[in-house]
């Protein structure tokens, strides 16, 4: 057995993680460029349009059409995609797919709503105190990414994606179990 194989089995539970984050920052990348086309091509003519909406205002955005609208369809494009590779690569889930999806679909709408605040906050925070340079952007865009990491993981690995063992697989463990003792 290769040595390689060895770990992934030994240690099942940190190379799902270490296949989430691969996942995650693939989906990121995704997003990114889908973000990048849509607000520079696709909504490049509603530049230096704002939204204004009872949503953006509750969260404290004040954000441009093109940004905003690039942002959110780029989303929706990288959480299906985190949502393929987790389903599929990450957890190998065979539960519900249709439940899967909507409280997937639940964490997500969450996510973004509290990582747009959050973002706002820190910075709102950030320009009070005077720090508004390309390098605090940058940690703050980074702790928006890690943060969501502390619910979306466990959602995922033991609700959203669970890989259930079939009734027949189930008793033949349970045989095995009674045997082996």
């Amino acid at each position: 057995m290769s040595k390689f194989k060895e770990f992934t089995e030994k240690h099942a539970e940190i190379w799902k993680f270490i296949k989430f984050t691969f996942a995650g920052t693939s989906s990121s990348i995704v997003q990114y460029a889908v973000d990048v086309l849509f607000h520079y091509v696709v909504f490049a003519g509603l530049k230096g349009q704002t939204v204004d909406n009872a949503v953006f205002r509750f969260l404290g955005i004040d954000s441009q059409m093109d940004a905003a609208y690039a942002y959110f369809v780029a989303a929706t494009v990288g959480y299906a995609v985190a949502f393929i590779m987790n389903r599929k690569v990450t957890f190998q889930a065979n539960n519900g797919l249709t439940a899967g999806i909507v409280i997937y679909i639940i964490m997500v709408v969450a996510t973004i709503f509290i990582t747009a605040w959050m973002k706002g906050v820190f910075f709102g925070f950030a320009v009070e105190k005077g720090y508004d340079n390309a390098f605090v952007d940058f940690l703050i865009d980074l702790a928006v990414i890690i943060i969501p990491f502390v619910w979306t993981y466990p959602l995922q690995r033991f609700v959203i994606h669970k890989k259930s063992v079939p009734a027949d697989e189930a008793t033949e463990e349970a045989k095995t179990e009674v045997v082996s003792e």
